[in-house]
């Protein structure tokens, strides 16, 4: 089916906007899927009664009743600025969202010859599952004992070399090493899932998932427990619609990598997967986890797809869900709630950064998450993993209080003095965050020093992502990613605060920037990092390369990494792309980040231009808000010679603490310094330096005149700056 133009929808929806209504979920589902009022008389309402159709009405107590295993809760929908969204509301978007590019039969069946040497038959795919599910129940939970052929649970998917150490080995790594011994678990061997009575494509691309994904590729910071390979799979069985959401993501991952991937390869799996979610909410079925993982899929898929108002409303849903099936303190009895915690804090986080508003669970949430692991710490003080998840919890926290207090400028009811207090009050968490870490989490033993394999030294590159000491391995990999996470909120809180006291930001935007994008190619470029690496650090690239100079080296350092990122399946959102031209002063970037369309996958392109014109309207103010990315791009006024971008650093007496970083005789502005005038930039050194940040007489691509013993990759190395 071709899909119809943005002009024609526009136009239709238009014509109808008188005729519309608010819907109720007490009205009849004939009607409701008829998109008709309902007049709601019981027990056959007048519309079915004339036409002579079958009236059923909800069962509203089913919809709204709390699992046996799950506390009663009320949901709130106006409190903590909670999206107060109707289901009706959610299942008019689920409508407008599938992508009505479903392939033919024919089509279908040369993509299963392809794949798997023989067509299936008519239909085969759909009525397997429901048999194969038929006999499960619709919640998540342990699989059976069989494991399908050829993949073994709790096997490493990743290679654990000594020069390159898979993810997952890590975790056995670290529990010989610094004595990890209870939940969160090292890999669990107990669950086994079969899924060999699915049809054909199913079980390729559930193989495919448990191959070659990781929770990186969905921006989830740590998995000790390997919930995703275990449980969310498990789940995934007894959820119709998390299965076809999880295999249409794994085969939008697929279709990346194969030289002849269409669109069609994947979006047959999504649309499955929406109707399936679709149907369930109309009939009013209980919520389950399995609903809230399909809803957070389908997020998932969105976010990738660059149609981030699909995914606000997703995350409206995933809230409500939530609150409806967990309190603060019963998500953190299990791995799997509290993957989906994170899970979703990440979503919250994501709206509230793009529309300067605070994030909409309530605060108890993250805070009783964090209290949770600061007591495990203390009952178990030799467990590294539990030391990891406190740091993340730190950070979900201090984002969250972040997002609430800069909400707070400008509104009645707080004076100019208090807001400058608790902005003062966040700043000091932030730092305490880094000064304050568990030594175990510092441990110089895992330092990198060995980059072999590694690509050769780019002369172009901002910085030296082979510098040795600058990034951990083994067991403290994850931790690359805390600090990078830990420079972004720094970044933004720098930036709001400037723009909040009405001054000009700090110096240490600069440096922050500098060293976050150190971090982000090392840890890309070492071969030791696991697949979904860039994926999972793509926000905090975006972040740092707003704070970048201007001039036409740094800018296509970062366009590069934005190509990188975009190849691997992450599509930016059109705003995204228009107001990062304007950074980089080239509009060719709306079209693609690199000049003359190099390295423009075709793939990417034309999932680009189906996305583009399957996009609605904003449907609200948040989602107004969140396409025009407000919190980033709002004050920065791109377009302006006088922008209010970070100066540059002064070249002054004495030593800079953490990183150096380019500076001029006369300062930077952004109406100083054009793209080719940099002959009179010097490169600064340091006094000190350590982990997660450059270090001491190195600058910011990590030059150190005295040692060349640092085993990187040699090509043209530089001998200044």
């Amino acid at each position: 089916m071709i899909p119809k133009s943005n002009r024609t929808r526009k136009k239709s929806s238009q014509g109808s906007e008188q005729n519309k209504h608010r819907r109720t979920r007490s009205g009849c589902y004939t009607c409701r899927s008829r998109r008709v009022k309902c007049d709601e008389i019981h027990p056959i309402c007048e519309r079915c009664k004339k036409g002579g159709r079958e009236c059923v009405y909800p069962d509203i107590s089913t919809s709204t009743k709390q699992g046996s295993n799950s506390p009663p809760q009320t949901i709130q929908a106006g409190a903590q600025g909670s999206p107060g969204s109707s289901w009706d509301e959610y299942e008019d978007g689920l409508e407008r969202t599938p992508l009505e590019a479903t392939p033919s039969e024919d089509e279908i069946h040369k993509m299963m010859a392809a794949n798997f040497g023989t067509a299936p038959k008519s239909n085969a795919h759909c009525s397997s599952v429901s048999q194969h599910m038929g006999g499960q129940n619709n919640t998540a939970g342990t699989g059976s004992e069989t494991s399908p052929p050829g993949l073994d649970i709790g096997a490493s998917p990743t290679p654990s070399t000594e020069g390159s150490v898979g993810y997952l080995s890590y975790q056995a790594f670290g529990t010989s090493r610094l004595g990890t011994t209870s939940s969160p678990s090292v890999i669990s061997t107990n669950l086994r899932i079969d899924w060999s009575q699915l049809p054909p494509d199913l079980q390729f691309y559930l193989a495919y998932f448990y191959q070659n994904l990781t929770h990186l590729h969905y921006s989830l910071k740590f998995d000790p427990g390997n919930v995703l390979k275990t449980t969310f799979l498990d789940a995934a069985l007894r959820n119709e619609a998390l299965l076809y959401a999880l295999v249409g993501f794994s085969a939008f991952q697929r279709t990346l990598h194969n030289s002849d991937g269409k669109i069609q390869d994947f979006l047959q799996y999504y649309n499955k997967a929406v109707s399936l979610l679709l149907e369930s909410l109309r009939k009013g079925e209980r919520h389950n986890v399995g609903t809230l993982l399909a809803i957070l899929q389908l997020a998932t898929i969105e976010e990738f797809l660059g149609d981030w108002i699909n995914l606000l409303g997703h995350q409206k849903a995933a809230y409500e869900i939530l609150t409806e099936l967990y309190t603060p303190q019963t998500i953190m009895e299990n791995e799997m709630s509290r993957v989906i915690l994170g899970w979703y804090l990440r979503f919250d986080a994501l709206a509230s950064l793009m529309t300067g508003s605070e994030m909409v669970l309530d605060r108890e949430w993250p805070s009783y998450a964090q209290d949770f692991f600061e007591q495990q710490v203390s009952r178990e003080s030799t467990n590294l993993n539990w030391k990891i998840e406190l740091v993340f919890a730190q950070l979900r926290l201090i984002a969250m209080d972040m997002s609430t207090v800069f909400a707070k400028n400008g509104k009645e009811g707080i004076t100019h003095g208090q807001l400058f207090e608790e902005i003062e009050a966040i700043g000091k968490r932030i730092e305490a965050w880094k000064t304050q870490m568990d030594p175990s989490l510092q441990d110089s033993r895992y330092l990198v020093t060995d980059f072999s394999g590694a690509p050769a030294f780019d002369p172009d590159d901002i910085v030296n992502p082979y510098m040795p000491g600058v990034i951990y391995g083994g067991p403290l990999w994850v931790m690359n990613v805390a600090a990078i996470d830990w420079h972004s909120i720094s970044l933004m809180h720098l930036y709001q605060t400037a723009l909040t006291i009405k001054t000009q930001p700090s110096r240490e935007l600069c440096l922050k920037a500098y060293a976050s994008c150190q971090l982000f190619e090392s840890v890309e470029l070492w071969p030791g990092s696991p697949p979904g690496t860039v994926l999972a650090l793509q926000s905090s690239l975006g972040i740092s390369c707003s704070f970048l100079p201007r001039d036409q080296r740094h800018s296509m350092w970062a366009r590069r990494k934005l190509a990188t990122i975009e190849s691997n399946g992450y599509i930016y959102p059109y705003t995204f792309r228009t107001k990062m031209s304007e950074i980089f002063r080239d509009r060719s970037c709306i079209d693609w980040w690199l000049p003359n369309d190099e390295g423009y996958p075709p793939i990417i392109r034309s999932i680009r231009k189906f996305v583009e014109e399957r996009s609605s309207p904003a449907i609200d103010l948040p989602g107004e808000d969140l396409r025009d990315m407000k919190q980033i791009f709002a004050s920065l006024k791109l377009d302006d010679a006088r922008s209010r971008l970070p100066p540059f650093v002064f070249k002054e007496q004495g030593v800079i603490p953490e990183v150096a970083v380019v500076g001029s005789q006369t300062g930077w502005a952004a109406s100083h310094l054009e793209p080719g005038n940099m002959q009179d930039v010097e490169w600064l050194n340091l006094a000190e330096g350590g982990a997660y940040g450059l270090h001491a007489g190195q600058g910011p691509r990590g030059l150190d005149q005295n040692d060349s013993a640092h085993r990187l990759p040699q090509r043209g190395f530089p001998q200044g700056g």
